[in-house]
C-alpha cells in the first residue's frame, strides 16, 4: 500500500503541472524591481537493478524523486547576483534506507569595476550521496566551496587571480570521519588574445589539503599549465589545459602524485541539428580507499546530440574512466594496486512540450570492473524527468 501511495502521490503531482495553464508561466518569472525570481521544479520516477552496487546480492527499487527550487537574478548596474536553492526529496518504495534529502545553494555575484571583474561564490551542499564512482556506499556529508576571482583585460593581456575555500565534512558515520579535510587553492591564471578568436593560456595553481584527523596525510600540491581558450576551427570550440602536477603529502610513506595533467572541454557542431561534446581529464582524486590518499583518473567524457525536431532532443551519452591506486591492498588472498575500468553508456530523449516544460527519457548502463572482483558491479537504470520553470 505504501508503495502504490507514494506513486500515484508523485504522478498526481507531475499531473497537476500538466493541467496549469500555460499562460501563467508567460511573464517568465515573477519581477520585484530589477530581480527576476524564478520558481522551478522536477518530478523523476527511476528504476534502479542495483541501488546498491553490490556485485552479487543485486537489488531493484524505484525511486521517486521530487525537486523543489527557485532561483533569482538580480542585475544591478552593470552587475549581476544570481541565487540558487533546490532541494532533492528521493524515495524508495521498498529500501526505505535509501530515503533521503539533498539540499544545494548557490551564490554567485559579478562586479564589474572599469578593466577589472570580480567574481565572488558560494556553492553549498548538504547529500546522502556516493561521494564518486570509487564508492558504492551512500553516505551523508557536507560540501561547501567558497571562492573569489579577479580578472584584469586590457586589450590583448587577461590576468586573473582566484582564491578557493573548500570543506568536506561527513555526518552521521564515525568510519568516515577521518576523511573530514579542508583544501585550499590558490590560482594565476595569464591569457593572451594571440589568434581573433582564440586566446592562449598559462596557468599556476598552488593547493594544500588538511584533514581533520592525522590519520590520512595532509599535502601540498603545485599545477603548471599551458593551453588554449576559443575557437579551434569555426564549428569547434575548446578550453584545452595541459601540464604537470606535484603532489606531495606529509607521510613519507605515502606515494606521492607527480606526474602530467590534462583538463579538456570540445564542443563540435556539425549542423544546426546536431553536436558532439567532449571532455577528458587527467588528475588525482583524495581517496577514500584503504591506505591509499589518492588514485589517479583517467576520464573521457563524450554527449552527442541530435535534433529531430526543434522540440524533440535525441542524445547519447558515454563514460569511460580509470581509477588507478598508488599503494598495495589485500582483498581476499590477492595483493596487489587496485585498478577500476568504470564505463558507463546512456541514450535519450528530451521533449520540450512547452517554453516552460520539458521532459526528459534516459537509459543507462554502467559497469565497474575491477582487477579486483569483490568491487565489480553492473547497474542498469531507466529514468524519466518533468521539469517546469514556472
Amino acid at each position: 500500500m505504501k508503495k502504490v501511495c507514494k506513486i500515484v502521490v508523485s504522478l498526481c503531482f507531475l499531473a497537476s503541472i500538466l493541467v496549469i495553464n500555460p499562460t501563467l508561466y508567460a511573464a517568465e518569472g515573477l519581477k520585484i524591481g530589477e530581480a527576476e525570481i524564478i520558481p522551478w521544479g522536477e518530478v523523476r520516477l527511476q528504476y534502479d537493478d542495483n541501488i546498491y552496487l553490490d556485485s552479487d546480492d543485486e537489488k531493484d527499487d524505484f525511486i521517486v524523486t521530487l525537486v523543489p527550487g527557485v532561483s533569482v537574478e538580480w542585475p544591478f548596474s552593470d552587475n549581476l547576483l544570481k541565487l540558487d536553492y533546490h532541494a532533492e526529496i528521493s524515495q524508495y518504495i521498498d529500501e526505505s534506507s535509501q530515503d533521503g534529502t539533498n539540499h544545494y545553494l548557490s551564490g554567485d555575484l559579478e562586479v564589474n569595476w572599469q578593466d577589472v571583474t570580480f567574481n565572488i561564490y558560494n556553492d553549498y551542499k548538504r547529500l546522502y550521496e556516493r561521494p564518486s564512482t570509487e564508492d558504492t556506499e551512500r553516505t551523508k556529508r557536507t560540501d561547501n566551496a567558497t571562492g573569489i576571482k579577479a580578472a584584469f583585460q586590457k586589450e590583448r593581456l587577461g590576468i586573473q587571480l582566484g582564491y578557493e575555500h573548500f570543506i568536506r565534512e561527513y555526518r552521521d558515520n564515525p568510519a568516515y570521519d577521518i576523511y573530514d579535510r579542508d583544501e585550499d587553492v590558490y590560482s594565476f591564471i595569464l591569457t593572451h588574445q594571440t589568434f581573433s578568436k582564440t586566446k592562449l593560456l598559462f596557468e599556476y595553481d598552488f593547493g594544500q589539503i588538511r584533514y581533520d584527523e592525522n590519520t590520512r596525510s595532509d599535502s601540498d600540491y603545485h599545477q603548471f599549465l599551458i593551453g588554449a581558450i576559443g575557437e579551434l576551427t569555426p564549428k569547434t570550440t575548446a578550453t584545452i589545459k595541459t601540464g604537470y602536477q606535484t603532489r606531495d603529502y606529509d607521510n613519507e610513506a605515502q606515494a606521492d602524485f607527480d606526474t602530467g595533467v590534462l583538463y579538456a572541454d570540445l564542443t563540435h557542431t556539425f549542423s544546426e541539428k546536431d553536436a558532439l561534446k567532449l571532455s577528458l581529464t587527467r588528475t588525482a582524486y583524495e581517496s577514500t580507499y584503504d591506505v591509499n590518499n589518492y588514485y589517479t583518473v583517467e576520464n573521457v567524457t563524450a554527449v552527442y546530440d541530435h535534433y529531430f525536431t526543434p522540440k524533440l532532443l535525441g542524445f547519447v551519452n558515454g563514460i569511460y574512466q580509470i581509477n588507478s591506486y598508488p599503494e598495495e591492498t589485500t582483498e581476499g588472498t590477492e595483493t596487489q594496486k587496485r585498478e577500476d575500468r568504470y564505463a558507463s553508456l546512456g541514450a535519450g530523449f528530451r521533449y520540450y512540450m512547452q517554453k516552460w516544460l520539458t521532459f526528459t527519457l534516459q537509459l543507462e548502463h554502467i559497469d565497474r570492473d575491477s582487477n579486483f572482483d569483490t568491487f565489480d558491479y553492473e547497474q542498469n537504470l531507466v529514468t524519466l524527468t518533468a521539469k517546469a520553470v514556472f
